[in-house]
């Protein structure tokens, strides 16, 4: 009786984590099976794979013991409104009829309508990450559970941008009067490197009318070699009708963090090294479970990147509040008060402390026939650091065992900071070694020049 009030305890803490907060992070971009599966990974990832994701499924069975993985890679690019067809159209300039050279583009009227409307919601997007995993070694044993230590450097940037930057840009100061507003301004990025270690405990019941279970954890050493971060900003820029005068107005207030290891300070000084003293170092910690609800069917839930990374090594901070009005714009005194608004303060910080991209995953396997295999995931996060979003992610993926040693594997996903993907990956699998490539958008390939995003995994894994 006691071991159901905790089992009941335990799955409401995991629900209420899951109605309170949102997400869509992990160690998962260097795996090709999960990128195939258009990451519905929580309850269907195993070996070195599970790291990151979900790592109670250490101890998931299969034929190898030992699984070796070297220099697995994987990126994704992507943005909510620039596509190839528009970087061609409009950043690459266009062609002279007399001497075919390269010469800047006039925006039309048009044009600018056509490119103000590709921004959904008045805020453009962009996102870049990039994971090697340097090496990964996972062990299973029936006895003693699941092990892998892995070690893997992560290149992650998000950026948001009000559309009002273009729109000024485009129209500047109306004769009626114009406002725009650049609050909700962004930017996080980061590059990191991350030494985990983690284990899985044998499967095993609670009570004879529960589900076998594995619980999992991993810690995590981290490294930090660069940061950089819009800690807040609000500001405007405003103009009076010309019948009312002319006057300028605005208004900036921003703080910025930023810290760079030693090579990417003073690249002239010093040199990079695979083992580099880095800028900042933080701990980290996973959290999972498996439970097998039936012969075919396997629940997954964690919560993982519980932690911080403390920067202390060339630490900066940029900060600036000013308020300016100018109503005779050929003043030079005004015109200098305008320029130092925004030259704001840049000094040496002491050291400072960032979060780790938590987030909390819930997912279900089930294997439908011998050579399919369906999953579903809900992803949520708990922050908007890099590689992270506060967007829910949901995710659903199939894989099929198309012959012994060849699985297709396709899926697709909604929300998260890519909106809607369909993944498409394959396997290539011996008793020895593994090929996996993947994508998580195949439209990239099928017709890249109106994708938004661009994926690419390539993964091997040597076993024994």
């Amino acid at each position: 009786m006691e071991n159901r009030y905790i089992v009941k305890g335990l799955l409401i803490v995991f629900l209420s984590a899951l109605l309170c907060t949102r997400g869509d992070a992990g160690n998962d971009r260097s795996s090709a099976r999960s990128v195939g599966l258009a990451r519905a990974h929580a309850a269907s990832v195993y070996g070195s794979d599970a790291v990151g994701i979900n790592p109670a499924f250490l101890s998931v069975p299969r034929q190898s013991t030992f699984e070796l993985s070297i220099l697995p890679v994987g990126f994704r690019i992507g943005s909510n409104f620039i596509d190839y067809n528009m970087y061609a159209n409009y950043f690459t300039g266009a062609e002279d009829p007399v001497t075919g050279d390269r010469i800047a583009k006039h925006l039309t009227p048009q044009d600018k309508r056509d490119i103000l409307d590709s921004i959904p919601d008045g805020s453009g997007k962009i996102h870049i990450d990039a994971q090697v995993l340097l090496l990964g070694i996972s062990v299973y044993t029936r006895y003693l559970g699941g092990f892998a230590v892995t070690a893997s450097d992560r290149l992650s940037i998000n950026m948001t941008m009000p559309d009002d930057y273009l729109r000024m840009l485009f129209y500047g100061f109306a004769e009626s009067g114009s406002l725009y507003d650049f609050s909700g301004t962004d930017t996080k990025s980061w590059w990191i490197r991350e030494y985990t270690f983690s284990y899985a405990t044998p499967r095993f019941k609670l009570a004879s009318f529960l589900p076998m279970i594995a619980i999992g954890g991993g810690v995590k050493f981290i490294e930090g070699y660069s940061y950089f971060g819009i800690e807040s900003y609000d500001g405007y820029i405003s103009n009076k009708g010309f019948d009312d005068g002319f006057v300028l107005s605005g208004e900036v207030a921003m703080i910025t963090r930023r810290a760079f290891a030693d090579f990417l300070h003073s690249p002239g000084e010093h040199r990079y090294k695979l083992m580099s003293t880095p800028a900042g170092k933080g701990l980290g910690f996973d959290v999972g479970l498996a439970a097998s609800l039936s012969t075919n069917i396997t629940l997954g839930v964690s919560i993982t990147d519980i932690g911080s990374i403390e920067w202390t090594e060339n630490t900066y901070g940029f900060t600036d509040a000013a308020v300016v009005e100018i109503d005779d714009i050929f003043s030079s005194e005004q015109q200098d008060s305008l320029l130092n608004a925004y030259t704001g303060n840049d000094e040496r910080i002491g050291a400072f402390t960032t979060s780790l991209p938590t987030a909390i995953r819930a997912g279900l396997s089930w294997q439908l026939f011998h050579t399919l295999l369906l999953t579903a995931d809900y992803t949520r996060g708990l922050n908007t650091m890099p590689g992270n979003t506060t967007t829910p992610r949901i995710a659903i993926g199939g894989e099929w065992n198309l012959f012994g040693n060849l699985q297709l594997r396709t899926g697709i996903a909604f929300g998260g900071l890519d909106n809607f993907t369909w993944a498409f990956g394959f396997g290539l699998l011996s008793v020895e070694f593994d090929l996996e490539v993947a994508t998580e958008n195949i439209s990239w390939v099928a017709g890249p020049s109106e994708s938004k995003q661009a994926s690419l995994t390539v993964s091997t894994k040597f076993r024994i």
